[in-house]
């Protein structure tokens, strides 16, 4: 059996009775970085409740590194047996697959029918777009942004572009590191400077601080705080980037239909053949 346990993303008390549990009858530990790890159980077994209650945590248990650079050896080399004991796998914070390690895993479980359970828990994306208050239809997740200005900003505008031509309003999630947090700002106000920001770093820890207003506001605020700890950006773009064609613009041109359907499925990603078949169901060829 196979558990994929959450962790807390910064307050301790985040712990779940389900993860505890599954933690304390654990005999294999699967872990992203073992020393976190091992951090975590020590910080545990400092609540007495968590001690009297889930003792079986602070037993003599196996710990293996399972991470993006060792996920697909180990799984090539191990046996399925190996499976037949308690395995968990932890990342260092919140839900495994989402960013970090684990998807793999329950791959590898799925194809060779091993019992597999994730057990909810803390996640920043979710919990960022909560804090930010914004009312819209959902939200596209888009992980870290580009560490190369260029990469950064064709990625932005291709994000921006396709909230543009989707008829529900949607926010853009990303994650962000302290170094780069300012210079994804300024790439931010270039495609959109009135771009709608909910910027959010260090969730649940003590040092929890949030800033909101339009990217050229936060930009001009940031620099005279403390950036220090991980980023959540919630975003909710105003206006399409510059240049770029929106689907009323394409529908409206004077193309041939083919030509439309093409242009707009470069856009949407959606079949070709199926755009320009609604085109001429519509009249609009």
């Amino acid at each position: 059996m196979i558990t994929l346990l959450p962790t807390p993303i910064g307050n301790l008390y985040d712990v779940s009775l389900r993860m505890l549990d599954a933690l304390a009858r654990s005999e294999i530990v699967l872990c992203e970085d073992t020393r976190i790890t091992k951090k975590l159980i020590s910080l545990l077994s400092k609540n007495p409740i968590i001690v009297q209650n889930f003792s079986q945590i602070f037993e003599e248990k196996r710990f293996f590194p399972f991470h993006s650079h060792n996920q697909e050896e180990f799984l090539e080399n191990v046996k399925k047996d190996f499976f037949q004991q308690n395995v968990v796998f932890l990342s260092d914070a919140g839900m495994p697959c989402v960013n970090d390690p684990g998807a793999l895993l329950v791959q590898y479980a799925q194809e060779n029918q091993i019992p597999y359970d994730v057990l909810p828990g803390s996640n920043a994306c979710i919990l960022a777009y909560c804090l930010s208050g914004v009312i819209d239809d959902g939200f596209i997740f888009g992980g870290f942004l580009p560490h190369k200005q260029q990469t950064r900003r064709k990625v932005l505008e291709s994000f921006f572009n396709y909230c543009a031509n989707v008829e529900k309003k949607l926010s853009l999630i990303f994650y962000e590191s302290p170094h780069r947090i300012l210079e994804s700002l300024l790439d931010i106000c270039v495609v959109d400077e009135e771009c709608e920001v909910f910027a959010v770093k260090e969730m649940s820890k003590l040092n929890q601080k949030y800033f909101k207003g339009s990217a050229r506001e936060v930009a001009r605020i940031l620099p005279n705080q403390n950036i220090q700890g991980e980023w959540v950006l919630v975003l909710n773009p105003i206006k399409p980037p510059q240049g770029v064609l929106n689907l009323s613009d394409i529908t409206s041109l004077p193309l041939p239909p083919k030509i439309k359907a093409k242009l707009i499925a470069k856009i949407t990603n959606e079949d070709t053949k199926k755009i320009y078949q609604d085109m001429v169901r519509e009249g609009k060829e």
